[in-house]
Parts: C-alpha cells; sequence; structure tokens
C-alpha cells in the first residue's frame, strides 16, 4: 500500500494538470486512471479554447472560462519548457459564420456578448473569408471574427502534460480501475481500493469525468455522461489555422491539414459507439458549409463520453465529511478550463480562500 499526499482519481487533462499543479506546490501526488492507457473525454474532444460562443451567461463561470484562457498561453509554453516538447496551440480565433436569419441573430448577440466584455470581435468581409475559407459555401452572409477564441490539439497536451508531471515526480498508475473509497478515523485519511492495490492519503482529487458520480462509497454526485460524435477530414489545405462555427456544430483544424468537425450532444448513457444519425449529422454540416469538400478524404471517426451536470456547470470543492475534492462536471468546457481548475484545485488544498459557491458540488448534495 503506498501512500501519498494527494490521489487523484482520472488521468484525463483536469486530473493531471491537478497532479502537476499540486506537486509544484511540493506534494507527493499519484494519479489512478482506470483505462489502460490515455484518458477519455480528454483525448475525444476538438480542442477548442472558446470562452463566448458557447453562449455561457455573464457570472463565476464565464469569468473562469476567461480567466483560463488567458492562462493558456504561458501554461503551454511552461510546459514545453519543461518537457522539451511542442503543443500545437493557436491564437487566430474563431469565425462565427451565419447562413440564414437565425444564424445573424446568433452574431448579433456574439458580437455584443464579447464588446460588453471587452473583447475583440469583428465582422469579417465576405472576400476575406472566402481567403481564408476557399471552400466556404457561396450562401455565407456574414461571419463574426472573435480573436479571443484559441484551440489546442488536446491529444498532444495530454501527453505533454502526463510527462510534465511525471518529471515533477508525479506516479501516473494507468488500468487501476477503483472498487471503493472508504475514510479512516481518527486519522482523517481516505483509503481507495482497487483490484489487487490499496492506497491511502491525506486527500483525495475526484476528476473521474463522466464516471466521477459512481465510485463505491463516496456520496454520489449528480454527473452523467453525455456523447459526443467526431470525424476528422484530412488534405484540407486552407490559410485559416482556426476554427469555425455555425449553428451547433464546428470545424476545427488539427495538425497541418486535418479538420475535425463536431460534435453530437447525446443522452445516450455510457454507450460510446458512433451513430449512423450522428454521422450524417455530422456530414451534412459539413456539406452544407463547405460544399466544396465531399471529394476530401474522411479519415476517422470517434465518440467521446462528456461530463454533464444538471445546470452544466462544473463541481469544483469539497465533498463534506471527506477529504474529497471534486474537480468533475466541465461539460464542454474541460480543455478550456484545465489550467484554472487546477490552480483552484492547489488553493483549496492548501485552504488558501473559500469555494466558489455556484461552483460548489454543496449545491447538489442533500444536508449540505
Amino acid at each position: 500500500m503506498t501512500h501519498p499526499d494527494v490521489l487523484v482519481l482520472g488521468g484525463g487533462i483536469i486530473g493531471l494538470a491537478a497532479a502537476r499543479e499540486l506537486a509544484l506546490r511540493g506534494l507527493r501526488v499519484e494519479v489512478v486512471e482506470r483505462l489502460p492507457a490515455g484518458a477519455e473525454a480528454s483525448l475525444a474532444a476538438a480542442g477548442m479554447l472558446s470562452p463566448f460562443s458557447e453562449t455561457i451567461s455573464p457570472g463565476p463561470f464565464l469569468d473562469a472560462c476567461r480567466a483560463s484562457r488567458d492562462l493558456w498561453g504561458p501554461w503551454v509554453a511552461t510546459l514545453e519548457e519543461e518537457t522539451g516538447l511542442t503543443v500545437d496551440y493557436d491564437t487566430s480565433g474563431s469565425l462565427l459564420v451565419a447562413l440564414n436569419e437565425e444564424d445573424e441573430a446568433e452574431l448579433d448577440r456574439a458580437l455584443q456578448s464579447a464588446r460588453d466584455l471587452g473583447e475583440q470581435a469583428d465582422e469579417m468581409e465576405i472576400p476575406a473569408l472566402r481567403h481564408w475559407v476557399p471552400d466556404i459555401t457561396p450562401e455565407a452572409r456574414r461571419a463574426v471574427h472573435l480573436t479571443g477564441e484559441h484551440r489546442v490539439d488536446n491529444v498532444q497536451l495530454c501527453a505533454v502534460l502526463a510527462l510534465a508531471a511525471q518529471k515533477l515526480g508525479v506516479t501516473i498508475h494507468y488500468d487501476s480501475e477503483v472498487e471503493r473509497v472508504e475514510r479512516r478515523h481518527p486519522e482523517g485519511t481516505v483509503l481507495v481500493h482497487g483490484r489487487h492495490w490499496r492506497k491511502e492519503a491525506r486527500l483525495l482529487v475526484l476528476a473521474a469525468g463522466a464516471w466521477s458520480g459512481l465510485i463505491p462509497e463516496l456520496p454520489p454526485l449528480p454527473v452523467r455522461p453525455v456523447r459526443g460524435q467526431v470525424l476528422l477530414l484530412g488534405g484540407v489545405e486552407w490559410p485559416w489555422r482556426g476554427s469555425l462555427r455555425q449553428g451547433h456544430f464546428y470545424a476545427v483544424r488539427r495538425g497541418a491539414t486535418g479538420l475535425l468537425i463536431g460534435a453530437t450532444v447525446e443522452e445516450a448513457g455510457f454507450d460510446k459507439h458512433n451513430t449512423v444519425e450522428g454521422i450524417e449529422d455530422l456530414l451534412a454540416f459539413t456539406r452544407r458549409l463547405f460544399p466544396g469538400i465531399g471529394r476530401t478524404r474522411l479519415e476517422t471517426v470517434w465518440a467521446g463520453l462528456r461530463p454533464g451536470t444538471p445546470d452544466d456547470l462544473p463541481l469544483l470543492g469539497g465533498i463534506p465529511g471527506w477529504p474529497v475534492l471534486a474537480a468533475t462536471g466541465h461539460f464542454r468546457n474541460g480543455i478550456l478550463l484545465a489550467p484554472w481548475t487546477a490552480r483552484e484545485v492547489a488553493r483549496l488544498a492548501f485552504a488558501e480562500g473559500g469555494e466558489i459557491p455556484e461552483l460548489s458540488p454543496k449545491r447538489f448534495l442533500s444536508g449540505s
């Protein structure tokens, strides 16, 4: 049995970021991840860092999204320095494209929202849009450029983040599913049981994504899986390096010539299969926005399970009566919020101020 200071459940971007941040503070940290390698939603995501076009209302959550966006550039630079590896991080921005009156109303909303917040948002002339995105449909009526929305190759980032954490002494245990958790009195610690292993720690960080509500013996948190299907096109030769949105779908550059198309939002339980209907919806969006792209290579398709909550806000804070911090339920913003969440986990672990009430798990736990 090992005795780290902190045990992190979940080896996705949130868990790894928190582990690294805690190790920077001098703590002995171990991570347990149920998959043999990698993680779930963190690898399935498209890597958009979009604090505005997700239609987020003003308040503490939007403040967190903007703060985390501002952390990303320095964070990537530090991780690259720590590991000697590079991450594809792009600050070109996001293009919102309108094909009809409903889309135009959404563009007006995004423009006003960004300007109210002091963020740069500009109309892009259609000839300029056609230069940057040669395959854009002739039906495009308007486009808005949101400079403050960035993107990252999240697959690269997770690999670099894992290495950075390990270089700081973090041990990552893959293929390690948790069977149950127990409180130890009077020690005030938590004992985690897996198959053929046990680990005792002074603090448990719960960052298990869509599985966070299923940890035996812990108070059940209202986290559910929300399936998202994605496809990857290859051989897309555009000058534009950022992302594009129209309606509820998006297109995001990946590598030199890749284009991710996503993503569905489906209540399908823990079923992570792609479906004909889901891929048809993504292809229909692709043909609608980029009608000349039909002969482009379809490289692959996949699906992931986002961790959703009843109010679509994260769960960040302590579990009453347990030495446990929840850092989960990020839904569509887990990649964006990773550096900010890591900082908040470390702050709470060292009792440097209180929780953000709107994000605390106590809002869902009776008697809290």
